[in-house]
């Protein structure tokens, strides 16, 4: 068993954004506490590909709440959030070459980030930043949604940024990445993947396996 890259950079991407700025802001020393338990789900799988598209996503998060945080200790509970949209990265069918869904989230994050950056009465965007995390790792690997999120999330930091409002306009873009298209919503991970050891098949992923079916027939 080996560790695998991404997981190590995860763990990187992590603790390179949140301990500068909790030195920017000692007052959000208690952010680490989230930092610790997100490096345990990361930890945890640190033997299985994670793959680009977990650790974009997983960057994009937790710059997007370190940047908060480093502006304003009042914004340090987003990462409360930020360990919550870890774990539902990590732990979910998102397939490794899902990079628009990655980017998507890493969108959301950055925009929600930047919003609660620039005010803190901003950060509780987080809470639909998680969602949309959410709902891209849950949709294994359909990038429209992730083209959904980026544009979304974008839009409404450009519109809300620049006029310090507007903020109502992220539950939106967590609705736009639902509807968008095939696809369902908000959606936990059934069981964990704990992928430690190698399979017999040679397979890292549930979804590369293939699928078998059963067919019914009515009459004659």
């Amino acid at each position: 068993m080996t560790i695998k890259a991404s997981s190590l950079l995860s763990l990187i991407a992590i603790w390179g954004a949140i301990v500068p700025a909790v030195t920017l802001q000692p007052e959000a020393w208690w952010s680490l506490i989230f930092a610790f338990l997100a490096s345990g789900a990361v930890g945890i799988s640190a033997m299985r590909r994670l793959g680009l598209s977990r650790l974009t996503a997983i960057s994009g998060v937790w710059g997007g709440a370190a940047a908060a945080i480093a502006s304003d200790p009042a914004n340090a509970w987003m990462a409360i959030f930020a360990f919550l949209a870890t774990g539902a990265t990590v732990y979910s069918p998102m397939r490794r070459d899902a990079y628009l869904n990655g980017l998507g989230i890493a969108a959301a994050w950055a925009s929600s980030g930047a919003m609660a950056a620039r005010d803190n009465e901003a950060a509780w965007t987080s809470v639909f930043a998680f969602l949309t995390a959410g709902v891209l790792a849950g949709s294994r690997g359909n990038p429209l949604k992730g083209v959904v999120a980026i544009l979304a999330w974008g839009a409404v930091a450009a519109i809300a940024i620049p006029a310090q409002d507007y903020y109502w306009l992220s539950p939106l873009a967590f609705v736009a990445c639902i509807l968008a298209f095939s696809g369902g919503g908000f959606a936990f991970p059934r069981r964990l993947e704990w992928d430690l050891f190698d399979r017999k098949g040679g397979h890292d992923d549930d979804d590369d396996r293939p699928q078998r079916t059963v067919n019914f027939r009515v009459g004659r």
